[in-house]
């Protein structure tokens, strides 16, 4: 049977015309299912990007306030959860205070930003936001200093010399290269000793000390305080402390 007879019809059947208007009318009723399908169905990248919750990585400090040296020891870099959600401490930077020891802390977290806030676990961070950080160990608040800072707390060396009136027992046992420990971190560092004799069993003592202190906006702070001439600041080892009053800051 030839495929065309003499009036143009596939084996004597369908007119060739016919056949190509039908195919026709089937293949735009394919791309037709195909649109709605694509404009509705999961596989519409674009459409699940637009609607998706977009999370965004921030550095947050946070002030932990004054601890115990052993409950401020407790603060180290590891996962902790704040404000609810799963957060990385990246670092801690430890100072002397009237109240114990003071902890400022630097942390990684997720969130996202709603109405220009960046929140997390739907809470607003911004200067002067509390929210909690928890550990199996512990649970501080955490008053947000600073947003959008390094993973690691600057610091910057700051030295000042002290003067105190203290015991005998007490100046013979000051040594250059004594430090300062808090919490398990080194803080401060004598560099120079002088002692001046003093009625009774006293001295004037005389000491010239490197500080480590946390560089922010308003100048390198330690403790709560930027170090000043007329500041009262401690010096403590496992043998001995004291209170010196800054005489001289070096520039």
């Amino acid at each position: 049977m030839e495929l065309l007879d003499e009036h143009g019809r596939v084996f004597g059947i369908v007119n060739v015309i016919d056949l190509l208007v039908v195919l026709f009318v089937v293949a735009v009723a394919v791309a037709g299912v195909a649109l709605v399908l694509g404009a509705d169905g999961p596989g519409d990248t674009q459409a699940v990007n637009e609607g998706a919750d977009v999370l965004i990585n921030r550095t947050v400090t946070v002030d932990l306030g004054a601890h115990s040296p052993a409950a401020a020891a407790l603060v180290e870099p590891e996962t902790v959860r704040f404000g609810g959600t799963n957060a990385t401490v990246t670092d801690v930077y430890r100072t002397p205070s009237d109240a114990g020891v003071r902890v400022i802390a630097a942390l990684r977290v997720q969130g996202r930003m709603e109405t220009n806030a960046f929140t997390v676990g739907g809470t607003a961070v911004r200067h002067g936001s509390t929210l909690q950080i928890t550990t199996p160990s512990y649970q501080y608040d955490a008053n947000v200093i600073g947003l959008d800072e390094e993973a690691a707390i600057p610091t910057a060396p700051v030295t000042a010399t002290l003067t105190a009136n203290v015991s005998t027992a007490v100046a013979d046992a000051v040594e250059p290269g004594d430090e300062h420990r808090t919490a398990g971190q080194t803080v401060a560092t004598i560099q120079a000793v002088s002692r001046e004799p003093m009625s009774g069993n006293r001295e004037r003592l005389t000491v010239r000390v490197e500080f480590v202190a946390r560089e922010t906006t308003a100048g390198p702070l330690y403790g709560n305080d930027q170090i000043r001439i007329g500041r009262q600041v401690g010096f403590a080892t496992e043998r001995y402390e004291f209170v010196g009053e800054v005489i001289e800051v070096e520039s």
